[in-house]
């Protein structure tokens, strides 16, 4: 029994260098929703100096909008040092998302990087170098929550009977970003007018939106970089976000000539250190119900997003001292 377990503690101390110097593996990217980098890796894990190497890339929109102006670009190793001949961008494209009713997943598509060329290194030395590719695209998330707006003779008699009026929970379509729309289970109504037409029914709505993988590395980018051309935020902010607000049927956003009030359906905010941002607007009640009535309040959010992958490559050298070639 012990000659048993010492033979097997032998062949997995001899599988340890194999496991060691795979690199055909990739880490990051691989998580959702949005778009995903299901892989990224070296067609071979180890090369000798001056050799070519192809990096490939698979991709997949996994969230419910279509993902626009898809681009691959690698990083983390110097464009001179690996040839300087290769494309450093790839244009992907559309990704269209998946579709539940008929059970078609998300789009997926492939790519590769050519003609690197491993660096130059001496006789006996080796490196492992860990190329990244950033996977950055346009994307759009919608949101809509009831708002149920009520009389406050109605909302006496529904109180009367022990009735109660539940809150409706925000929805929101699947992708990196999140949205929260904050406020009260009902918005009630006593349906007196002002001098202007206007009711004196007011109440404020908070918009929440958070990265959903903000821990993962994934994040919010200006639309000019990741070879857009110009577009919200550019220059401006770091992590912008267009937001675009429709009011419920009956209300209308209060102007108060500061920030993000909502008055104008359409205006850019910023997630504080690209991992969330809160708006707060107010409404007001513009066309009372006579006894209650429900409509949406709907948020869309476009931004740019990208997500990175991993790869481990490791150069053998070649390059014999006190030489200038191979």
């Amino acid at each position: 029994m012990r000659m048993l377990s010492s033979k097997i503690c032998l062949l997995v101390l001899s599988l340890l260098p194999l496991i060691a110097i795979s690199g055909c593996t990739s880490s990051g990217g691989g998580i959702g929703p949005g778009v995903v980098i299901l892989s990224w890796e070296p067609e071979l894990s180890q090369v000798y100096s001056n050799e070519n190497v192809d990096l490939l890339v698979k991709v997949q929109n996994q969230g419910e909008s279509r993902a626009k102006n898809v681009i691959a670009e690698i990083t983390n190793i110097d464009l001179v040092e690996w040839g300087g001949l290769f494309q450093e961008q790839v244009q992907l494209g559309q990704l269209i998302p998946a579709d539940e009713v008929s059970s078609t997943p998300g789009e997926t598509k492939t790519s590769q990087f050519q003609n690197l060329r491993a660096p130059i290194l001496s006789k006996g030395q080796s490196f492992d170098y860990q190329p990244t590719v950033r996977v950055s695209y346009d994307y759009r998330t919608v949101a809509q929550k009831p708002i149920t707006i009520v009389d406050q003779i109605e909302l006496v008699r529904i109180q009367q009977q022990g009735n109660t009026l539940p809150s409706k929970v925000t929805t929101y379509s699947s992708g990196p970003l999140t949205v929260e729309i904050v406020m009260g289970n009902y918005v009630k109504t006593s349906s007196r007018f002002g001098m202007g037409g206007e009711t004196y029914d007011i109440f404020p709505v908070q918009i929440k939106i958070t990265n959903n993988l903000w821990g993962s590395g994934g994040s919010v980018i200006p639309m000019g970089i990741g070879g857009m051309g110009g577009g919200f935020g550019t220059g401006q902010y770091d992590y912008p976000v267009l937001v675009k607000v429709t009011p419920p049927t009956g209300t209308n956003f209060i102007f108060s000539g500061y920030g993000d009030d909502c008055s104008s359906f359409q205006f850019t905010t910023e997630l504080f250190k690209g991992k969330e941002a809160e708006v707060t607007c107010e409404l007001e009640v513009t066309s009372p119900p006579t006894a209650r009535s429900e409509s949406l309040l709907q948020v869309e959010l476009d931004y740019r997003y990208f997500v990175d992958s991993v790869t481990n490559l490791r150069v053998l050298g070649t390059k014999e001292a006190g030489t200038f070639g191979f």
